[in-house]
């Protein structure tokens, strides 16, 4: 009798994205001779290998999900990077600190903070993860050449992104405040933190890629980061708007 060929086992396998960028790249990883795509990113078509697969790219073997190895490998890479992101998010109380004669003058603006630097990461986050796909499919490199041209492209999208949220807020903030001057700093505000974070969460994935990091920790630096920068962008303008601006039109000497 004749043995039944035995079905071959099925690849683990990612689905490649297109080229938005340039779509005569190829693709940056290469496992095994043909590339798959990053294991955090592609989309699974089949089972993996039980054999550990060795990617140039990354400096660990890709181990197979669920082996005890891996599974402390992935809670150590990743806490150890969580701990620096929580000492890093935690320097916004010392900028709290610092403006507390501000914040309680100008209740409003803690009620709003959230908002603020929510915004922040939320517009980030959509740009780190726009490039990070683009480093994982091919379509972008880590260049300086590419990061100025993407940085441009993410200029321009980050001043309408933050030209419409800065409108909105300010409605939001007269609505519930009734007063434009808190309305305006607010907005200000908004107008700063969308665009610094737009052109953060754009860079970043570049500049982890290029120190031989993954590139996928910026969607999560990107929300600590402009944390940080987002409480500090905020009581900068507000005491500009409110206290500075506001006190030198208080003593300006009226109109004949």
């Amino acid at each position: 009798m004749m043995s039944k060929p035995q079905p071959q086992p099925r690849r683990q396998s990612f689905k490649m994205l297109p080229s938005e960028y340039e779509p005569g790249l190829k693709p940056l990883l290469e496992c095994d001779g043909a590339w798959e795509g990053p294991p955090q990113i592609g989309t699974h078509l089949g089972p993996p290998e039980p054999d550990i697969e060795h990617c140039s790219i990354l400096p660990e073997p890709c181990l197979r999900p669920g082996l005890p190895g891996s599974l402390a490998a992935e809670a150590w890479s990743r806490g150890r990077w969580l701990v620096g992101l929580l000492i890093l998010q935690s320097n916004s109380s010392f900028v709290l600190s610092g403006y507390s004669d501000l914040l309680e003058r100008h209740l409003v603006v803690t009620l709003f903070l959230t908002m603020l630097v929510g915004a922040g990461g939320n517009a980030g986050n959509q740009s780190a993860i726009k490039v990070i796909r683009g480093l994982a499919t091919g379509a972008l490199r880590p260049t300086l050449g590419m990061l100025r041209a993407t940085l441009a492209r993410q200029a321009i999208v980050g001043l309408l992104l933050a030209s419409g949220l800065a409108s909105a807020g300010w409605v939001r903030v007269y609505l519930t405040a009734g007063d434009p001057r808190h309305a305006s700093a607010i907005a200000l505000s908004l107008l700063l933190i969308v665009n610094t974070s737009v052109l953060v969460g754009t860079a970043l994935p570049f500049a982890l890629a290029r120190l031989g990091v993954d590139p996928a920790n910026a969607g999560t630096s990107i929300q600590v980061v402009m944390d940080v920068m987002g409480v500090l962008i905020t009581c900068a303008c507000c005491r500009l708007v409110l206290d500075q601006l506001a006190g030198v039109l208080r003593h300006a000497p009226p109109h004949p």
